[in-house]
């Protein structure tokens, strides 16, 4: 019994000093575990002290507020463990808002930070960039839950315009101007394009994108978001359609290496989390420190490999975003050759 309580008074204490660095300088420890559990200071000073035994309730409460999986605190660095949190996507399409709503969430807790930063590996172009320019972002929200989700109701649908909402557009909007807050480092290879321009080209060779004149206007969303990006790379600093947010925070590093996934590392006064993605735009989220250092080593050697593309290497900055200017007009070529 001796053991076992202090077991469970270690596990609980590495549990609320893990909250403390969580948590941004501006929020109370105290305040914000009194109102998740409904309890007065004094009986949250217990818990935290480890006098009083946090409940399974309780836990559970804990551990919805916070995004946390209580298992990795069970766990030790060495014993080779790792466990991870989702958001679980269906084949209802209120999932994908859930999605989205939860990313604006999580950038929210980022943003909140006094010291904070991104590392970003990127397969593919970060989401937050479609969201420059509504009608792209909802290209990708009608592929993904049509070839990716595979719902119902966009089984026999052609891609319109039409399905942009004002809710959309608001809910998208507010998830691009937290990133554009939030110092980050993103490395890109020549593949990282690819999969935007090939889902382009097969909906237009399936006929699901109709109409000649959606399909170019997508890809001068493309050609503008990469426009922008460009500028971002040129200036070291994140921009809103080509207009200066006054941060210097912006680091772009190009990678002759395939990167094979996108892979996210976050730092948040020290405390660090890791973001990998799975079945196209899933992702899994743990804040074990073991597997945030091996990630962060991985990113540190894959950026070694990298050449710094943004602010200095005009040269190997103007050759990469030419090729994808090179994709571009063959892409909107096919499209305006055909009958």
């Amino acid at each position: 019994m001796f053991m076992e309580k202090v077991s469970r008074d270690f596990t609980q204490l590495k549990l609320m000093e893990y909250l403390k660095h969580a948590l941004p300088a501006n929020l109370s420890l105290v305040e914000e575990l009194s109102d998740v559990l409904e309890l007065s200071n004094d009986s949250i000073y217990r818990r935290i002290r480890g006098e009083t035994a946090l409940s399974v309730d309780e836990l559970a409460a804990i551990c919805k507020h916070f995004s946390l999986s209580f298992d990795a605190f069970l766990n030790s660095d060495e014993d080779g463990f790792v466990t991870f949190s989702y958001s679980r996507l269906n084949s209802k399409s209120d999932t994908y808002e859930s999605y989205l709503i939860n990313v604006l969430n999580d950038l929210r807790r980022i943003a909140n930070f006094e010291e904070k930063q991104i590392i970003y590996a990127a397969e593919d172009i970060p989401l937050f960039y479609h969201f420059h320019h509504p009608e792209l972002a909802a290209f990708k929200m009608f592929y993904w839950q049509k070839s990716i989700m595979n719902l119902p109701e966009f089984e026999n649908k052609k891609f319109s315009k039409e399905i942009i909402t004002d809710e959309f557009i608001s809910l998208t909007d507010q998830i691009l101007k937290c990133y554009l807050q939030i110092p980050s480092i993103e490395i890109w290879s020549d593949e990282t394009i690819c999969s935007t321009l090939k889902q382009i080209e097969f909906y237009w060779d399936s006929g699901i994108i109709s109409s000649k004149g959606d399909a170019l206007s997508i890809c001068s969303h493309v050609e503008s978001m990469m426009a922008n990006i460009k500028l971002q790379a040129e200036n070291s600093e994140k921009m809103s359609q080509g207009k200066s947010l006054a941060y210097t925070n912006y680091s772009l590093y190009l990678s002759d290496i395939m990167i094979g996934t996108n892979c996210i590392l976050v730092d948040t006064n020290g405390v660090k989390s890791s973001y990998l993605s799975f079945n196209t735009f899933n992702t899994m989220t743990t804040n074990n420190s073991s597997f945030c250092t091996e990630i962060e080593l991985w990113l540190g050697n894959l950026l070694k490999k990298s050449n710094l593309i943004s602010g200095v290497a005009e040269k190997q900055r103007y050759q990469f975003f030419r090729r994808i200017e090179m994709q571009l007009e063959h892409l909107k070529g096919k499209i305006e050759e055909s009958v």
